[in-house]
């Protein structure tokens, strides 16, 4: 009953990129509490990559209620 290799490497890619998006989330999230500290170019990019996983996260979600539909 083991999966196929495609299906396993499959797998494997979409948590590598759930790593990859976890990690760039924090270091935005670290960004925004050290907001005293930060430059303006580096708030600018942090705004940016917010929105960004805001907007991914509602994509997400909205695509996995569809599939359960």
């Amino acid at each position: 009953m083991s999966k196929s290799l495609p299906k396993r490497v499959g797998e494997l890619f979409a948590h590598v990129q759930d790593l990859i998006d976890t990690a760039i989330h924090t270091a935005i999230k670290r960004v925004d509490e050290n907001k005293g500290k930060r430059n303006r170019l580096l708030g600018f990019f942090s705004s940016i990559g917010d929105a960004y996983f805001k907007k991914y996260t509602k994509i997400k979600k909205d695509s996995e209620s569809n599939q359960d539909s």
